[in-house]
């Protein structure tokens, strides 16, 4: 059970380190994708390239934690950054966006990522 937790955060990490590389790559295609019912204007992407480096980074924090720290710490780690799509959908569904967004992107993400929690932490 706790190869398969690791091996779920291992994919959480990735995607979101792929999902930070996209949005400084392509910002406004990303932010598209997102799920709010506005695409910020042109003069906002520096804005957007900002969520990139957020996102980045929690990849790169994940990828570290599982490369350095013991599978319990990577659990409560992951739980922790579960916060990020929960508030993403919630963020979503407040500003009356797309639900399939905030329920199929954010809210799978969390799920997805909730089952590692559990196959770490009870390991």
């Amino acid at each position: 059970m706790e190869l398969a937790g690791l091996m779920l955060a291992a994919l959480a990490g990735l995607a979101i380190t792929a999902v930070g590389v996209l949005y400084l790559v392509k910002p406004r295609m990303m932010a598209a994708t997102f799920g709010l019912p506005v695409v910020p204007h042109e003069e906002a992407t520096p804005w957007l390239r900002l969520k990139g480096i957020r996102d980045l980074a929690t990849g790169v924090v994940a990828g570290t934690l599982i490369l350095a720290a013991p599978p319990t710490v990577v659990g409560w780690a992951l739980l922790a950054f579960t916060l990020v799509p929960v508030g993403d959908a919630a963020t979503v569904v407040a500003s009356r966006g797309s639900a399939g967004a905030a329920w199929g992107i954010h809210g799978t993400t969390a799920a997805f990522m909730l089952v590692g929690v559990v196959l770490l932490l009870r390991a």
